[in-house]
């Protein structure tokens, strides 16, 4: 069912630039994201770590390609199972399974999944080895592929991934964890052409081992994570068949005002990557919008990638006016919030006028985090809730059991 909002044109820029002014912002309730997470990439385990023998070898499309993903239009495949979610019991999000999201370590992986496996990947670009987590499918047929990814200042090991690996592992499905250039504080990360390479190259992998079904691969992430969900979306809807991005980032630029003026360590982190302030018209500003989903989405859009984009509302981190925007630049005209809205949520409230009871499904249950907004247009759902900086696992998870496409 949709709600529907004002039918108003506007500039998606121009929108960004509302939602930069209000960016001036504290310190988030919850600790943000591997805030004092280790400077490079994660370190090679000394066993357990083989180079896989079909790596994959070559990108499926080039960057930006919009033509229509196989994936999404398929319309002949059996159903899924209905899901099980017992491994998730009293597991709902980030912040009640682990510490701290700089937690890390493949020996909590190992532990709570039995069976992954922790390999390398060649890079098709320079054949450099990227590690990343696979957790085989189980079952008598073909099972979906689940992409884990992690956030913006920690590693593939992420102990944020485990819960996603839990639950695909009672339900058979595939998992592929990968590293794409590690934290995104140098050039070669932070949504570069390397690093989107690295998630291709790693579904590429995926999808030719024994049991995963190519037509069903799910991609989720938080933050960083939800960043490249929405790249992948924009620049290789022929890759994925739904995306979930909780939290992320949507504009780099803006994101780098909001975080200088926040005194935050991620400023500093998107001049070195993008070669500079990128405030300023020229090269630096041209690189981060190279890296950035506002430059893409309209790929996704014209594809019709399902995109689902959740952010708690009393985001500090990340100005919940991100996710609006997003939801903007994916939904049909007649379903977009207006620019007044878009402020609105942007300070961390819901317009009054958008208050009221939800009639759209949000894929929350009890023991989630409470939604307070939510809208659908088409394949593209947004949901804002209780929280700050925060994932939520079983929503993605339902909503994927969906097959959407």
């Amino acid at each position: 069912m949709f709600i529907m909002g004002a039918a108003t044109h506007h500039s998606t820029r121009a929108l960004a630039l509302v939602a930069i002014a209000l960016s001036a912002c504290t310190g988030s309730a919850l600790e943000p994201p591997g805030s004092a997470g280790p400077g490079t990439g994660a370190t090679s385990p000394g066993t357990g770590a083989t180079s896989p023998s079909t790596g994959a070898t070559s990108p499926s499309t080039t960057a930006g390609s919009t033509h229509t993903s196989t994936a999404v239009t398929s319309t002949t495949l059996p159903p899924l199972d209905p899901p099980t979610f017992e491994s998730l019991d009293g597991i709902n999000t980030v912040r009640n399974f682990t510490r701290s999201y700089r937690s890390r370590g493949i020996a909590r992986w190992e532990r709570s999944v039995p069976g992954v496996e922790d390999i390398r990947i060649p890079s098709s670009v320079d054949e450099a080895e990227q590690p990343a987590l696979w957790l085989a499918p189980r079952g008598d047929r073909d099972r979906p592929l689940l992409v884990v990814l992690h956030s913006w200042s920690s590693p593939y090991d992420q102990h944020a991934g485990i819960p996603f690996a839990m639950w695909a592992q009672e339900n058979g499905w595939a998992v592929i964890a990968p590293q794409f250039q590690g934290v995104n504080d140098h050039a070669e990360a932070m949504g570069s052409e390397l690093a989107v390479q690295d998630v291709v190259d790693a579904i590429d992998y995926a999808t030719s081992q024994d049991g995963v079904d190519a037509e069903r691969v799910y991609a989720v992430g938080l933050s960083g994570g939800g960043m490249m969900a929405l790249l992948l979306a924009g620049r290789h809807p022929d890759l994925v068949t739904a995306v979930a991005a909780w939290g992320a980032v949507y504009d780099l630029v803006a994101f780098y005002q909001q975080s200088r003026a926040a005194g935050r360590h991620y400023a500093g982190e998107i001049r070195r990557a993008c070669g500079g302030d990128p405030t300023v018209a020229g090269p630096a500003q041209d690189e981060c919008l190279r890296r950035s989903p506002i430059t893409y989405l309209d790929a996704a859009r014209e594809q019709g990638v399902p995109v689902f984009i959740g952010q708690g509302i009393g985001d500090t981190l990340l100005r919940p006016s991100n996710a609006a925007l997003a939801f903007n630049q994916l939904a049909d005209p007649a379903d977009r919030l207006s620019a007044e809205e878009v402020e609105e949520i942007g300070r961390r409230r819901v317009p009054d006028h958008l208050s009221g009871p939800i009639t759209t499904d949000t894929f929350f249950a009890e023991g989630d985090p409470a939604p307070v907004f939510a809208r659908q247009s088409g394949g593209v759902w947004l949901v804002l809730f209780q929280s700050s900086h925060e994932m939520v696992y079983a929503p993605a998870l339902r909503w994927f059991a969906t097959d959407p496409r």
